[in-house]
């Protein structure tokens, strides 16, 4: 394989290559690897001298749309491209690269295989991306509790109403239902776990919650059975 580069100009081709950031691979359409760069060597994990030894199916799924291009790229005699295309296999890693593959006028039957590693502008867009869907969670969040606690507000109104002129059994109920809605508002609240606030933790009384459990089954669920509770004093 030779490479483009005048006799005794004083520049080592190899180094050059060296020199790029981008992995450089130098296949046949079968995959055989004939030369890698150091960029190469980092990007599989591999030396340059066990790359040259393998196939690029060694690290790439033959069924990866790099194996295509390459067989594009030498019939066609031309250079294509392909971006942010997923590399991925248990030696490599995962990788999102820009990938051109362009053919060898001096070598019909290679190709040269350039992996560009996504950007560090690219990956700053992306997480733009993922700030800005958050804060749009975070809105969605605000506006279902909005229209949540409108009608629970309407509801819990109704139920002190109606306590004022009910009797005691009847108090019971009415009482229910309000702690009902203010356990949904406070479900609703705890919905800004989705913004940046830090989450509140306290203490809470066990027998609290278990009592209010046992009054929403004895007038629900459980009407028809005899509720007896047992504590364990210790």
């Amino acid at each position: 394989m030779r490479l483009g580069f005048g006799k005794g100009n004083g520049v080592d081709p190899t180094g050059v290559l060296n020199a790029i950031a981008s992995a450089v691979v130098v296949a046949n359409r079968d995959g055989h690897i004939r030369f890698v760069n150091q960029a190469t060597e980092q990007l599989f994990n591999t030396s340059a001298s066990v790359l040259c030894r393998t196939n690029l199916t060694d690290y790439i799924p033959g069924d990866s749309p790099v194996f295509s291009l390459i067989r594009q790229a030498i019939d066609g005699a031309t250079l294509v491209a392909d971006h942010n295309l997923m590399i991925e296999s248990p030696k490599i890693g995962k990788h999102t690269v820009n990938l051109t593959v362009g053919s060898m006028p001096d070598e019909s039957d290679c190709a040269v295989l350039t992996f560009e590693p996504r950007s560090i502008a690219q990956k700053i867009d992306n997480q733009l991306l993922s700030r800005n869907s958050a804060r749009s969670v975070s809105a969605m969040a605000a506006i279902l509790a909005h229209e949540i606690k409108n009608p629970l507000s309407g509801i819990r109104g109704a139920a002190q109403l109606l306590e004022q002129t009910s009797n005691e059994d009847d108090r019971v109920l009415t009482r229910l239902i309000c702690d009902e809605a203010d356990r949904i508002v406070d479900l609703v609240d705890r919905m800004e776990i989705f913004s940046d606030k830090p989450l509140e933790r306290g203490a809470v009384n066990i027998h609290t919650v278990l009592e209010h459990v046992r009054r929403l089954a004895e007038n629900g669920f459980g009407k028809h059975l005899v509720f007896e509770e047992v504590y364990d004093p210790s």
